[in-house]
């Protein structure tokens, strides 16, 4: 079992608070400017009133800001992978692999907000009314991989 799943929930947040900190500070934003950020993209003006799942979500955020001051196409924050979502064997690696790369094509391309595992889970979820990754049978993972395959063919993006 990972470092990360042993971790208590307390350790967590306090990780999560200190993470949201220092890219606030790597972007110089100010006091104000934070706190209407944070108002804007979770509705708390506090990162100590978050949810897990909002500090993610501003997280994630945070790491697009990064991404697009450094010019890089990739976020630095894509959260941890849900251990519930999928195990480090699935047989199904190189297929959740597949959806990852046309997800991330698609947020580079700036149709898809949020470029995390997380945010691909959701749309797995909408799309499959599975609750995880693990639980898709084949036909279900062909069925997100050649969706997310149309909507770049549709949008303009790279499929490869």
């Amino acid at each position: 079992m990972t470092a990360q799943l042993k971790r208590k929930p307390a350790d967590r947040r306090q990780g999560d608070l200190a993470a949201i900190h220092i890219a606030q500070k790597s972007l110089g934003l100010t006091a104000d400017d934070a706190e209407a950020l944070k108002l804007q993209v979770t509705g708390k003006a506090s990162a100590g009133d978050m949810t897990l799942q909002q500090r993610r979500q501003y997280l994630a955020h945070l790491s697009g800001l990064q991404a697009i001051r450094d010019g890089k196409p990739k976020p630095a924050y894509n959260g941890p992978r849900r251990s519930l979502d999928r195990s480090t064997d699935d047989p199904h690696d190189d297929r959740w692999a597949k959806a990852r790369a046309l997800w991330h094509n698609l947020a580079v391309a700036g149709h898809v907000r949020i470029d995390s595992d997380f945010s691909l889970a959701s749309y797995v979820e909408r799309q499959t009314k599975a609750s995880a990754w693990r639980f898709l049978n084949g036909h279900q993972i062909n069925q997100v991989v050649e969706s997310l395959k149309r909507w770049c063919i549709r949008v303009g993006v790279a499929t490869e």
